[in-house]
């Protein structure tokens, strides 16, 4: 039999502190893509910026770089993932990415206040996905979907266990999550972004299964 064939290996830039935490796992470190921003995962829109594993010294120069312009320490992280593709995921680093090691690109006031408010609204109704999805039976659901509908009339106005699901899990909900896997916008709730990624999925299979019951 031939031996499978290992994973390429690339070179990519995270905030020492973050990269180094024994708390964080190689799926949650955060990356610098080409917006200048730190990303928990790469999108053909705004994909990682990366360097070939045999370009070592290129990479350490780009973080020294970095870590002057940021004031902050950046360093060179190894990582290695099957569902990359370069120009998608990742992107080889060039002198046209020059800024982004700089400092991150800047949003308008407007457009900084709208991902700021969908954030919030994803995350609260992400703590709701995840309560009601491991309520133990019917009376615990019950309680959920009443503190639920408390919390959301008074931080929206309004809203329900099924309003929370079916946003979380349809196209206002994705967006809200790929601004935070992309840095956009910081969390500022209780969860991390695994555990709101984790909880976008259980939104989304309750929202398949909704449908075909139907």
């Amino acid at each position: 039999m031939n031996a499978p064939m290992s994973l390429p290996t690339y070179l990519l830039l995270s905030l020492a502190d973050a990269s180094t935490s024994s708390a964080a796992s190689a799926e949650s470190v955060r990356c610098l893509n080409s917006a200048g921003r730190w990303a928990v995962q790469g999108f053909a829109s705004v994909p990682l910026l990366a360097w070939p594993s045999a370009q070592a010294e290129a990479a350490q120069a780009a973080a020294e770089r970095a870590s002057a312009a940021r004031g902050a320490e950046v360093q060179v992280v190894s990582r290695a993932d099957a569902a990359w593709v370069v120009g998608r995921e990742i992107v080889f680093f060039t002198e046209a990415h020059e800024s982004a090691l700089l400092s991150a690109a800047v949003h308008s006031a407007a457009k900084a206040r709208r991902l700021h408010t969908e954030a919030e609204k994803f995350e609260a109704f992400c703590v709701i996905v995840r309560a009601a999805s491991t309520a133990a039976d019917q009376a615990s659901f019950a309680e959920v979907g009443r503190a639920a509908a408390k919390a959301l009339r008074a931080k929206f106005g309004g809203g329900s266990i099924t309003s929370a699901f079916a946003w979380v899990a349809g196209p206002a909900g994705s967006e809200a999550l790929k601004s935070l896997l992309t840095g956009e916008v910081e969390t500022t709730g209780p969860l991390s972004i695994a555990q709101l990624a984790e909880a976008a999925a259980l939104a989304q299979k309750a929202e398949r299964l909704r449908e075909q019951s139907r």
